[in-house]
């Protein structure tokens, strides 16, 4: 049993993601910014503002692995500046506050085609977040990049929704080889296969729909 901390613990993977970390019998702290959930024997949710995140022993005892499943869109945070302090500096904040609390493995959702030198602004921001959170002290650091995911969100993203009724059917198909790795991936599935990895292999190591799909 591992003691656990996830950020974006409501999130389409973050939930999926808490729920099996407690079915296997870790005891998860879940940070959110929403009002307070019910907590359980194996959950224990904890209000935060992550503009003044503090991550103390007093609320939080010492962990091992950090899940960090943080992210918006550039329309739900207002403005590139917003969107990238929430995909950068928010899961930055997570990841160091976490190294004090003694945690060793930490996993991190971003995207396929993540790379901080792209042109493409999101893709570039969540190339910097890896990159960032690799020069960390972590003994084991897991880097999830997912194509499109699949699974119903709180907030509507009518963009996506569409996508999830179109990619499986009529893309994913025809995506093999080198591109297989595009294809779109159910969340509670990533969200399986994240929970299994966590410090199964030491550095930094990269998965995409190669190794979680199914």
């Amino acid at each position: 049993m591992s003691t656990c901390l996830v950020a974006g613990s409501t999130g389409l993977v973050g939930s999926f993601l808490v729920k099996k970390l407690a079915d296997n019998g870790n005891k998860v702290f879940a940070l959110t910014r929403k009002e307070e959930f019910k907590d359980s024997d194996e959950v224990k949710h904890i209000k935060v503002d992550f503009d003044s995140l503090n991550l103390s022993s007093d609320q939080i005892e010492a962990i091992d692995d950090v899940f960090i499943c943080l992210g918006t869109t550039i329309k739900k945070a207002g403005s590139k500046e917003n969107f990238k302090k929430i995909d950068v500096d928010y899961c930055l904040s997570v990841a160091n506050q976490s190294l004090n609390l003694g945690a060793k493995n930490l996993s991190l959702v971003t995207s396929i085609g993540s790379d901080k030198n792209s042109k493409n602004f999101y893709l570039s921001t969540k190339g910097l977040v890896e990159y960032e959170i690799s020069r960390l002290s972590y003994e084991s650091i897991s880097i999830y990049r997912p194509g499109l995911l699949i699974g119903s969100r709180e907030e509507a993203r009518p963009g996506e929704f569409i996508g999830q009724l179109i990619q499986p059917l009529l893309i994913d198909p025809f995506l093999g080889g080198a591109v297989k790795k595009y294809k779109s991936i159910k969340a509670e599935v990533l969200a399986d296969f994240i929970s299994d990895h966590s410090g199964k292999s030491q550095g930094i190591n990269f998965y995409d729909y190669r190794d979680f799909g199914r």
